[in-house]
């Protein structure tokens, strides 16, 4: 089974999960990371007490809010030593739901790849989609 962590500075995580169970339901295998906030600013504790709770054997897919920041490079280190754990990070809502919704079966790398390189999982600005329909169309 996959499991998720999603990571970030402040309450980016908590938030953006909050709208995943919004539009998705609630889910038992999401776990929600919120650092330098409430006290919360031991990171290295925090994460290694994130993986002691997954369970031993399932895929670990860890979404970060910023590369290169504290919370991603902690994880970058953790994904260096721990096998079948996976990091995306500059995380967003579709990226989210796609990963939460991809077939359990298939590689998970594979499945990441995938849904990092679609086209609707990235960023688009609405001014330039706007200008090359040429009508008032909803998105």
């Amino acid at each position: 089974m996959r499991q998720f962590i999603i990571a970030s500075h402040a309450h980016f995580a908590a938030g953006i999960n909050e709208s995943v169970s919004l539009l998705s339901g609630e889910r038992g295998n999401i776990r929600t990371l919120s650092m330098y906030v409430d006290g919360n600013n031991d990171l290295a504790a925090a994460a290694a007490k994130m993986l002691d709770e997954t369970p031993e054997g399932d895929d670990l897919v860890v979404c970060t809010d910023l590369f290169g920041g504290s919370v991603n490079n902690e994880f970058t280190s953790i994904v260096q030593r721990r096998p079948n754990t996976y990091l995306v990070t500059n995380m967003n809502l579709p990226l989210l739901i796609q990963l939460l919704f991809a077939e359990e079966g298939r590689d998970t790398a594979e499945v990441i790849r995938e849904i990092c390189a679609a086209d609707d999982t990235r960023v688009k600005f609405v001014n330039d989609l706007i200008e090359d329909t040429g009508d008032d169309e909803e998105f």
